[in-house]
């Protein structure tokens, strides 16, 4: 008799334990899982960290809407040629000292705007623009020159108007007309080196092209 209490008592104990040993396991394995989450979640936010610092892009403003989804034929660089330009018909031959956004497919007006506070240096007509007027502006702490070609000659800013970041300077001009010297609709955007006047399209060298800027390394 004394031998089936000591088994039942024995049976009760391995229960007792079974069950002490599941509770346990129970609350304490959503307690590893939340710190297991917390330390994935600290991993992502750390490697997203550089992302989501401010690019020196963001101190400038596009000088025309969609300015770097729109330049799809000419970009900064490219040698054209007559013969293997992918605009046709075509009359200069060299490097492209700037950008072209192309707007043959809209009809309403196209203001361009500043790219950054600055006051316009030179304002004008000239064969293979039509419109064209450049400015000067600050970048990292030195003065600098950006031109905008193919402007409507009578939406041009006077030199010496001085304006903001954003602020609208004028219209592209009419394509295939006197407004843009024959030209299809487009902006030629170029940036300097430094602030000199300068509205040379193409040059014929590239240690000439040094002179100028890629418009896409610095603008949105």
């Amino acid at each position: 008799m004394k031998n089936r209490y000591l088994i039942y008592i024995l049976i009760v104990a391995l229960l007792a334990a079974l069950l002490v040993t599941y509770y346990f396991f129970k609350i304490s394995k959503p307690k590893n899982s939340s710190s297991k989450t917390a330390t994935i979640t600290a991993t992502q936010t750390s490697s997203l960290a550089p992302e989501a610092t401010i690019s020196p892009q963001s101190t400038f403003a596009a000088p025309v809407a969609n300015f770097r989804a729109r330049v799809t034929k000419k970009p900064f660089g490219i040698y054209i040629t007559p013969q293997n330009s992918p605009v046709q018909p075509e009359r200069f031959t060299g490097y492209h000292t700037g950008a072209d956004a192309e707007y043959d497919d809209v009809t309403d007006d196209v203001p361009v705007y500043a790219i950054a506070d600055g006051k316009v240096v030179s304002s004008k007509t000239a064969s293979g623009y039509g419109g064209v007027f450049m400015i000067s502006f600050d970048l990292s702490g030195t003065k600098h020159s950006a031109l905008y070609g193919h402007i409507r000659p009578s939406s041009l800013p006077q030199v010496g108007t001085t304006f903001l970041k954003g602020d609208q300077l004028g219209v592209l001009g009419t394509g295939y007309s006197s407004e843009t010297d024959g030209e299809r609709r487009h902006l030629h955007f170029a940036v300097l080196s430094d602030d000199r006047i300068d509205i040379k399209g193409y040059v014929q060298s590239q240690n000439e092209l040094s002179g100028w800027i890629d418009p896409l390394t610095l603008l949105p």
